[in-house]
Formats: C-alpha cells, sequence, structure tokens
C-alpha cells in the first residue's frame, strides 16, 4: 500500500516536471518567434523607407560634421617630474586645485598662479595628474619622492613651452614645499661654511709646516704632525665643499625629469570619431523614422 502510494508521488511529479518544462519551452519559442518576426518587420520597414532611412542618415552625419568645424583643435603632451622625498599627494592636491579653476573658467586665477596672462589661460582646456607609481605601493603606504605625470591639453601648442616652466614654478612656490627647501639650504650652507674653516685651518697648518718660523718640534697636541695626512685631508674636505656646491645648485623639490613635446596635429577633436557617432545616430533615428511610418500605412491598410 504504502509502495504504491510513493509510485504514484513519483508519477505526478514526473508528470508536473514535463508540464513544466513543455510550458517553458513553449514561452521561448513564443519569445524567438517574437524576435523573429520584429527583425523581419524591421528590415521590411527599411526596404520600404530606404530614401527617408538615407535622407536621415546624411542629415545626422552632415550636422555631426558641422559641430566638427566648430570645435577648436587642441594639442595634448605630458611631462614626467619627480619630487625630493615629499608625499606626492600635497602635489596631487596642488594640481587638482589648478585643474579645478581651468574646469571653471576662472582665467584670472589660473593666471595669477602660473604668473602668466589671462590670454594665454584661456589657451588652456585640460590638466591631469598621473602618478607613475601608483600601483607598485601597497595600499597602507603613502607614495613619496616617486616620478608623476602632468598631461596638459592646450589650443595652442606653441604655449607647452612656457607652460613648463610655469608649472614647476607654481609647484615650488608651494609654502610647504618652500620652506622645506629653506632648511635644507641653511644646512647644506652651514655645511659649505664649516668645511670652508675647516679648510683654511688646515692650509694654515700646512703653510707652518712647510714654512716654519721659530723653533719647530713638530708636535701638535702631542702629536706628531705628518704633511701627507693634512694634505688628504685638505682634499677630502674640497671635494666634500664640491660636492655640496653642487647639491646646493640643483637644490629643488620639483625636478622636470622630461618635458612637454612640441606639437604639430592636434589631439582632437577627432574626425572619424564624430562621423562615426553620427553615422550610428543617424542610423538609430532613420531605423526608427522607418518604422513609424511602416506602422502608420499598415493601419491605414487596416481602416481601408
Amino acid at each position: 500500500m504504502y509502495k504504491r502510494e510513493q509510485e504514484n508521488n513519483l508519477k505526478d511529479r514526473n508528470s508536473y516536471d514535463e508540464i513544466d518544462l513543455s510550458v517553458i519551452l513553449h514561452y521561448i519559442g513564443r519569445l524567438l518567434r517574437k524576435i523573429v518576426s520584429l527583425i523581419l518587420y524591421m528590415f521590411r520597414a527599411l526596404a520600404n523607407n530606404i530614401a527617408t532611412v538615407i535622407i536621415t542618415f546624411i542629415v545626422v552625419v552632415g550636422l555631426a560634421l558641422g559641430v566638427y568645424t566648430l570645435l577648436k583643435p587642441y594639442y595634448t603632451s605630458s611631462m614626467t617630474l619627480v619630487l625630493a622625498n615629499i608625499r606626492n599627494e600635497f602635489i596631487e592636491d596642488q594640481l587638482n586645485k589648478l585643474s579645478e579653476m581651468i574646469e571653471e573658467d576662472n582665467f584670472e586665477a589660473v593666471a595669477e598662479r602660473l604668473d602668466i596672462t589671462p590670454a594665454s589661460a584661456k589657451e588652456i582646456k585640460e590638466m591631469k595628474f598621473i602618478n607613475l607609481d601608483q600601483d607598485r605601493v601597497e595600499e597602507d603606504s603613502v607614495l613619496t619622492g616617486s616620478p608623476f605625470r602632468i598631461e596638459l591639453s592646450i589650443y595652442n601648442p606653441e604655449l607647452f613651452d612656457s607652460l613648463e616652466p610655469a608649472i614647476t614654478t607654481y609647484l615650488e612656490n608651494n609654502r610647504y614645499f618652500a620652506r622645506q627647501k629653506r632648511i635644507k639650504q641653511k644646512q647644506v650652507e652651514n655645511m659649505i661654511s664649516k668645511l670652508k674653516g675647516e679648510i683654511s685651518s688646515i692650509d694654515s697648518m700646512k703653510t707652518s709646516v712647510s714654512e716654519p718660523r721659530g723653533p719647530v718640534n713638530g708636535f701638535v697636541y702631542g702629536q706628531p704632525i705628518d704633511p701627507t695626512n693634512l694634505y688628504k685631508q685638505s682634499i677630502t674636505m674640497y671635494k666634500e665643499q664640491v660636492d655640496l656646491e653642487a647639491d646646493l645648485e640643483k637644490l629643488a623639490n620639483v625636478e622636470i625629469v622630461t618635458g612637454f613635446i612640441p606639437r604639430l596635429k592636434p589631439t582632437g577633436p577627432s574626425l572619424s570619431r564624430f562621423l562615426g557617432i553620427g553615422g550610428l545616430i543617424g542610423l538609430l533615428i532613420g531605423t526608427g523614422v522607418a518604422i513609424n511610418l511602416e506602422s502608420k500605412k499598415r493601419r491605414r491598410a487596416g481602416l481601408a
């Protein structure tokens, strides 16, 4: 008795599954037939109204071409800079503020920050900041002293030469960066001054040893004077002085690695992109108009 009930339940469940599967297949078939019918209807509408589609396509592409001719060509170039043990996010924040001024067409403020004319500031289209070592740094680490790229888009390519030092000076004139530079400069200058004093003292000792006046016992603070060591110390200190003076000359928080390169051909706007987008939009609009006309024809035929 119990086994028979189980067999009946199993038969009912199988028949229920078969019914569900057949219903699903039925709906899928109906959906595919509707899609195929819609595609055929669309092609029929295009074929019956091909002239309208072509005219619409030409008109929209012509409009896209007209918009392209009205747009001002721009030129894009980039320069790479490196920081002197300064967190890159400080530079990024400073450049992002300048970029916001450019986006808001605040040409007076941009001209003031970069120390250029407002007319030159109006020629700047866009500026981007890119960290070159961002992917190499762990998420919980701070990016410091890493090279970064400034990508600049301008309408007048002749301004790249003047904007390169303008942007560098703008970054150097940051109050925090300028203070750090003054501290380093003072440290180096103090070391150079001390080395000069030490070298002068050794030179005096060399003179006393080589040209003694009066009795010379050959001892300084109980140690015998070795002229060879004096010369070696003098040369070593002089080399350190020269190195520090060289560091003083190139002391900067921001240094240019590669500057902007001149551009002869504009970066944009792209004619092929405008024509491609215009053609696609024209085709979509033409198809919509053709389907609309075809449906009106069918309604009229049905009424007749």
